[in-house]
C-alpha cells in the first residue's frame, strides 16, 4: 500500500504561486541561522507566512517525516516574520515541489519487528541554545511514527541531549507496547542511538556528579531496559 499527498501538494503550490518555482534537494538551506524578529523590524505578510507553515504541517502529520524538523523550526517565527524568515519558508515549498511524488510504502508484513531511531542536534536554537530531539519508528522497515521536538530543559553536553532524546523514544515504545497488548500481539522492539556516552549512561546504574542534575523522568530509559521492554543498539 502506498500513501501519497501529491494532489494536496499541487494544491498548496498553486495557492502560494510556487508551482513553477525552481526546485531544491534539501528542505532547508545549509548553514541557515534564524533568530526571532522584534516588533521594531518590518514585518512581512504575517497571515501568508502562517498559512504557508500550516499547510506544511498537514503534510508532516500525514505522510512526510522528512519535513518534521523543518516544521518544528519555522513556526517559531510565525508571530513576527521578517523578510529573512520568508525565504526559508519558500525554500521548503521549492523542496516539496521537487519531492511531490514521494510516498509512504507499506508492504505486506513479513518480519514483525519495531525499530526506534533517536537522535539530537547540538544547540540548534540560537535564541534559547536548546537542543532538538527527534525519533522515527519503523515497523517492518516502514515508517509509522515520527517526532521532532525542542528539549524542555537545557543540556550541558551532547551526551545529555542524546540521553533526553532516548527518553522520548522510550516513552513512545511504552505507548506502542500498551496498544499491542490490547491487540494481544508481541512484537520485539529495539531502540537505536548513535552516542556512546548516552548508551553507556542508559545501562550503567551509577549516577555520578556530571549527570545527577538530569531530571529524574529522563531515566525511564534505564528502567525500561531493566524491565526488558526493548534492546538498546548502537548505530
Amino acid at each position: 500500500m502506498n500513501l501519497t499527498q501529491e494532489l494536496y501538494i499541487r494544491t498548496i503550490l498553486f495557492r502560494f504561486v510556487m508551482e513553477n518555482s525552481n526546485t531544491v534537494s534539501i528542505p532547508l538551506p545549509k548553514g541557515m541561522i534564524l533568530t526571532k524578529g522584534t516588533t521594531e523590524q518590518p514585518k512581512e505578510q504575517v497571515t501568508t507566512y502562517q498559512s504557508m507553515i500550516g499547510s506544511l504541517m498537514y503534510l508532516v502529520t500525514s505522510t512526510r517525516p522528512d519535513l518534521a524538523y523543518t516544521i518544528l523550526f519555522l513556526p517559531q517565527f510565525s508571530s513576527c516574520p521578517t523578510e529573512v524568515d520568508i525565504k526559508p519558508a519558500k525554500h521548503v515549498f521549492r523542496y516539496v515541489n521537487r519531492t511531490r511524488n514521494l510516498d509512504q510504502f507499506y508492504p505486506y508484513p513479513r518480519i514483525n519487528a519495531i525499530n526506534v531511531y533517536v537522535d539530537a542536534d547540538f544547540a540548534s536554537c540560537h535564541d534559547t541554545r536548546r537542543f532538538t530531539s527527534g525519533y522515527i519508528v519503523l515497523f517492518n522497515n516502514s515508517c509509522i511514527s515520527w517526532l521532532s521536538k525542542k528539549q524542555a530543559s537545557g543540556a550541558k553536553s551532547t551526551t545529555e541531549a542524546e540521553f533526553v532524546a532516548m527518553s522520548y523514544g522510550t516513552c513512545h515504545i511504552r505507548w506502542l507496547l500498551q496498544g499491542l497488548a490490547d491487540l494481544r500481539l508481541h512484537v520485539p522492539m529495539a531502540l537505536h542511538a548513535d552516542n556512546t556516552g548516552s548508551n553507556f549512561l542508559a545501562v550503567n546504574p551509577q549516577i555520578n556528579v556530571p549527570t545527577k542534575h538530569i531530571a529524574v523522568d529522563y531515566f525511564i530509559t534505564r528502567e525500561a531496559l531493566e524491565e526488558n521492554l526493548f534492546v538498546l543498539l548502537k548505530v
